[in-house]
């Protein structure tokens, strides 16, 4: 095709990439010439070269699909797929070892942990997923580029697969091997990292299928599950139980009669599965019986993964669990404007997935979906900790950043309606709830805001409904004006819910006005609770103090009666540590702390300082593997 336009005629407004010949760059490296569709109009393109971009075939999901005209894909592939220079593949060849494959021979299988990261030399390596058995390629690497996605430091299992197109030589590296390259490397560590991100994120929204889940949109169970995916960032795909192309999966799967929801993951099927056999099936689980750390973080939202960073990246042995992801609340929100270093916002989700990617990098380990069962503190002043599967790990310093959760609705139904049209957070996947209808947010904090914000996007109009009379006593200035501001968004003051209404799903509400004791029927697609807070903190031992509201007290916040009585070491506690001397508590937790983002990070901070001076303790620290 000539650089002369061409008009295509299409059925909508949007915009391709499509293959075209290859041509030689400067360096001797093969490349190809990507174009996209400008909009002429709703029925016609033209035919523009905008930008230069790896090379693909015309099946292949990352490049070929075709999106909206708001798309990026041509930066979004430079980011993803970089060709390493010089300086960058001698830094690989110190680190790896060289390897070579025949043509068609199987590099790393779909469904495999732990497998090897290749940077090839020569020839090209097919990616692709097999689907009920059908092989789907994803795109094609070459000379100079590089196999994975965040897998690679999560350690979950392969989502996709790699086979030698032909002969190939390859640098192959471990998980160990390519966390030192990272740590030496900087440049390397930057565009590595930047193109797993993008990878995972252009696969997301590509026709990859992922984890396929059967179930019904109104379903608790199912939503929990989908909640789960979306916070572990597990490529997935839903498919309504009693749609069309749901029923016709049920059958293929001969899983017409199986309770519901049904998950297809790795060749395998399991029917209902709670969130851990879940993450046994999709590769996500991980073994850590028997262990010993320095630190063990229970709770990875903002306070947790902010120690799990500066922990690993100072040499302390982490591992963090978390009963369903990273992120915590702040994973929840559609957008957070005033944390520093994002002036033009950043989601609660992809702030946690960098957090996550950091600690990772830095060595930190995780494991979810998993509760804390019991601690209990050794004589040697170490605590063991045993987890809601039965292993046990044993932890020098255990950071309590496990973090609140929204109170419930006083409304008799409540429970009927979890997951089938109330909730607790607004993401994309409860977003789609309520498209095109009316969403009703119930409180007036920050949380409340955002979510409001967010759902205004695709929600035909958004209800914030509050107890008081002012908007603006509990929200952030600059989020109260945009909510009062935006067209579809209407506060309504001085009311609350005294009804649910509907037969499977939520369809209506029932409003009363305090001051005038009137009560009115508001029809809507979903409710969104986001009233009060409750810390998770029954399953700390009674020596960990409480202040009357459950939160949990630390440093001289402790009354010092209190803290003669439960007091074992020869030093007064850190800022940050209970009444048991190497616990520690951080984020919205601890009895004190202001109930934002910002405040949860410097918190979880501030605590590997106390971790420090208890490590000093013990001596030696723990082997890290």
């Amino acid at each position: 095709m000539s650089d002369q336009r061409q008009r295509i005629h299409l059925t909508g407004a949007c915009k391709a990439i499509l293959d075209f010949p290859l041509w030689e760059s400067d360096d001797g490296r093969r490349r190809q010439r990507i174009r996209h569709y400008n909009i002429v109009g709703w029925d016609q393109i033209i035919v523009q070269p905008v930008c230069l971009a790896r090379r693909t075939k015309s099946n292949n999901y990352l490049t070929d699909k075709i999106e909206t005209i708001e798309g990026q894909m041509g930066s979004q592939c430079d980011v993803a797929f970089p060709v390493l220079d010089d300086e960058q593949m001698s830094a690989v060849l110190e680190h790896g070892k060289l390897v070579r494959f025949a043509a068609d021979e199987v590099m790393f299988q779909q469904g495999v942990k732990d497998y090897p990261f290749f940077v090839i030399k020569s020839g090209e390596v097919r990616i692709v997923e097999n689907h009920h058995g059908v092989e789907q390629q994803v795109t094609v690497h070459g000379c100079g580029e590089f196999t994975g996605d965040v897998d690679m430091l999560t350690g979950r299992a392969a989502v996709i697969g790699a086979i030698a197109k032909g002969p190939v030589e390859a640098y192959q590296l471990c998980g160990v091997r390519l966390r030192k390259l990272l740590n030496d490397c900087p440049a390397f560590s930057d565009k590595l990292l930047e193109a797993f991100q993008v990878r995972r994120k252009l696969l997301e929204s590509s026709g990859f299928v992922g984890v396929s889940i059967i179930g019904d949109v109104s379903c608790l169970r199912t939503a929990r599950l989908r909640e789960f995916f979306y916070k572990n960032h597990v490529p997935h795909s839903f498919f309504e139980a009693h749609g069309e192309a749901g029923r016709k999966l049920l059958q293929e799967l001969d899983a017409v009669n199986a309770e519901l929801p049904v998950i297809h993951c790795n060749r395998h099927t399991v029917h209902n599965p709670s969130l851990p056999e879940l993450a046994e099936c999709i590769g996500i689980s991980r073994r850590v019986h028997g262990e010993s750390f320095d630190l063990v973080i229970v709770g990875s939202g903002p306070a947790g993964l902010a120690a799990a960073v500066y922990a690993a990246s100072e040499g302390i042995r982490t591992l963090v669990i978390d009963s369903m992801g990273p992120g915590g609340q702040a994973g929840s929100s559609s957008k957070i404007e005033n944390f520093l270093g994002f002036p033009s916002g950043i989601s609660g989700s992809d702030l946690a997935n960098r957090g996550y990617l950091q600690a990772l990098k830095f060595g930190a380990q995780f494991i979810a979906p998993i509760t804390v069962q019991s601690i209990e503190t050794l004589e040697s002043g170490e605590h063991q900790l045993t987890l809601c599967t039965a292993q046990m790990v044993k932890a020098r310093c255990v950071l309590v950043a496990s973090g609140v959760t929204y109170r419930q609705l006083g409304v008799s139904n409540t429970r009927h309606f979890e997951g089938a049209g109330l909730y607790y957070a607004a993401t994309s996947v409860e977003s789609r709830i309520c498209e095109n209808s009316t969403a009703v947010v119930v409180g007036g904090g920050n949380s409340a805001g955002q979510a409001a914000m967010f759902l205004a996007q695709t929600a035909q109009a958004v209800k914030i409904v509050i107890r008081g009379d002012d908007l603006g006593k509990s929200m952030s200035a600059y989020l109260c004006g945009r909510v009062l501001n935006h067209p579809k968004i209407e506060v309504l003051t001085e009311s609350e819910i005294v009804a649910i209404q509907g037969a499977r799903c939520v369809e209506s509400i029932d409003l009363i006005h305090r001051p005038s004791e009137r009560v009115t029927t508001l029809a809507c697609a979903a409710l969104f609770c986001f009233i009060g807070a409750q810390p998770h903190t029954k399953w700390l031992p009674e020596s960990v103090l409480l202040n009357d509201a459950g939160y949990v007290l630390t440093g001289a916040a402790i009354p010092p009666d209190k803290l003669t009585a439960q007091w074992t070491a020869d030093r007064p506690p850190c800022d940050l540590e209970t009444s048991v001397p190497g616990i520690l508590a951080a984020g919205d937790v601890r009895a004190g702390s202001t109930k934002r983002c910002g405040f949860a990070v410097g918190d979880g901070s501030m605590a590997i300082t106390c971790v420090h001076r208890v490590l000093s303790t013990f001596g030696q620290r723990v082997t890290t593997v």
